[in-house]
C-alpha cells in the first residue's frame, strides 16, 4: 500500500526544507516504546526523558507516539519557516482546530467513530479496527475536558520535553539538519530535482509522475499543492513520517544524515599534537568539521565569532585543509582529505 502525490519533476524542484523541534521530540519518543541502540544520541535522549521529565507530560506523550502506524499530525505541525522555535510550534499544536483533533483521533483510537475515507484507505473498518490503539486512560483524562483543553495539554507537554530533553543538545543538533538541508540543496542544483529522491530513503520514490510513499493505506493526494515540505529529523531510523492533510502541502519526515555528530556527549575533538602543529583554533574547526558547515554553523558551535571563524578558514582552505564551495548565498567547508589524514582515523 502506498501514498501517491502526484507532481511534475519541476513542481518537486519547488519544494522547501524545515528544521521542526517538534520532529526531533517526537522522534526521541518513539525511542521510549522501541529503544535504538544503533543510535546512542536518541538512547541518550531516552535516559535524560525518563529521568528528568514529569511523569505527566511524559506518560501522556509516551501514550500519543507508541503506535508503529500513524500518530496524530498536530504532534509535527508544519514549519512555516526555515527553522522554527519550540513556541512557535507549541502555539501551532495549541491552534489545532477542534475538529480536526477529533478526526486525529478517530484514526489513532479504538472506540471512537469510524472514518469512513480513512477505513475504506485501509481495506475497510475491520482492518482500521486491527491497525487503531486501544485508547490509554492518560489520553481519555486529557480528553476530559474537550478537545481545546486536550491540545493545550499536549502543546505544553511538548514544549516541556523538548526543553529537558532536547535543548541541551539543540545547537549540535541544529548544525546536522542544516548540513543536511545544505546536502540536498546541492544535489538538487547540479543533478535536478529527482536527485533529491537518490539517497532519501527506501520507502519514497519516483514512480511515473508522483512521489510514491510506503504505508499501510491508500490514499492519493489530491488536492491543490506545489512540492512538498520535507523536514530533516535526527530522531527518525527506521522511516519516513508523512503529514498529509487537506489542504496543506504535503510533509514527509526524514532521517538526517551525519548522525554521528550527536553520538558523544561532547563535540568533537582533534588530537592534541595537530593542535600543537597547525593551532588549537584551528584544529577545533577541523575537528567541527565532521559534516558539512557555513562559517555561522562553526561559530554557533564553538563560540567563535564570526570574524574568528573567517580567519582560521581562510588559513585552513589556503593550505588546503578544507575545501569551500557555495549554495546559492551559503558557504559551505568540508575537510580535504589531507585534513582527514592529518586528524587520524578517530576524527
Amino acid at each position: 500500500m502506498t501514498v501517491r502525490i502526484p507532481m511534475t519533476a519541476d513542481a518537486l524542484g519547488r519544494s522547501r526544507f524545515g528544521i521542526s523541534p517538534c520532529a526531533e521530540v517526537v522522534g526521541s519518543l518513539r525511542a521510549l516504546h522501541r529503544p535504538s541502540p544503533g543510535s546512542p544520541h536518541l538512547m541518550r535522549w531516552r535516559a535524560r526523558a525518563l529521568d528528568v521529565v514529569p511523569a505527566a507530560p511524559l506518560s501522556l506523550l509516551a501514550a500519543l507516539t507508541g503506535s508503529t502506524v500513524y500518530i496524530l499530525d498536530l504532534l509535527t505541525p508544519p514549519p512555516d519557516a526555515a527553522v522554527t522555535t519550540i513556541g512557535d510550534e507549541a502555539a501551532a499544536i495549541a491552534a489545532t482546530p477542534a475538529e480536526l483533533t477529533e478526526y486525529q483521533l478517530d484514526i489513532a483510537f479504538r472506540g471512537r467513530a469510524v472514518p469512513p475515507a480513512v477505513a475504506e484507505s485501509v481495506g475497510g473498518p475491520a482492518r482500521l479496527e486491527e491497525l487503531r490503539q486501544p485508547m490509554p486512560a492518560v489520553v481519555a483524562e486529557a480528553l476530559a475536558g474537550g478537545a481545546v483543553a486536550f491540545v493545550a495539554r499536549v502543546a505544553d507537554a511538548m514544549r516541556t520535553y523538548f526543553e529537558l530533553v532536547v535543548a541541551p543538545d539543540w545547537p549540535r543538533v541544529l548544525d546536522v539538519l542544516t548540513a543536511d538541508v545544505a546536502y540536498r540543496g546541492d544535489r538538487m542544483a547540479q543533478h535536478g530535482a529527482l536527485a533529491l529522491l537518490d539517497d532519501f530513503h527506501p520507502s519514497v520514490r519516483w514512480d511515473d509522475g508522483a512521489i510514491v510513499v510506503r504505508k499501510p493505506f491508500e490514499l492519493v493526494v489530491d488536492w491543490p499543492h506545489d512540492g512538498l515540505l520535507l523536514v530533516p529529523s535526527t530522531g527518525l531510523s527506521d522511516g519516513v513520517l508523512l503529514n498529509a492533510e487537506r489542504p496543506t502541502t504535503p510533509s514527509i519526515l526524514y532521517p538526517a544524515r551525519g548522525l554521528h555528530a550527536l553520538w558523544s556527549a561532547a563535540g568533537s575533538a582533534a588530537p592534541a599534537d595537530v593542535g600543537e602543529l597547525i593551532g588549537h583554533t584551528r584544529a577545533t574547526l577541523l575537528a567541527a568539521l565532521d559534516v558539512p558547515r557555513t562559517t555561522a554553523e562553526l561559530g554557533r558551535r564553538e563560540a567563535l565569532s564570526a570574524a574568528t571563524v573567517s580567519y582560521h578558514l581562510a588559513i585552513l582552505h589556503r593550505t588546503g585543509l578544507v575545501a569551500r564551495r557555495r549554495t546559492g548565498r551559503r558557504v559551505v567547508y568540508t575537510r580535504t582529505d589531507l585534513a582527514a589524514a592529518l586528524l587520524g582515523p578517530s576524527a
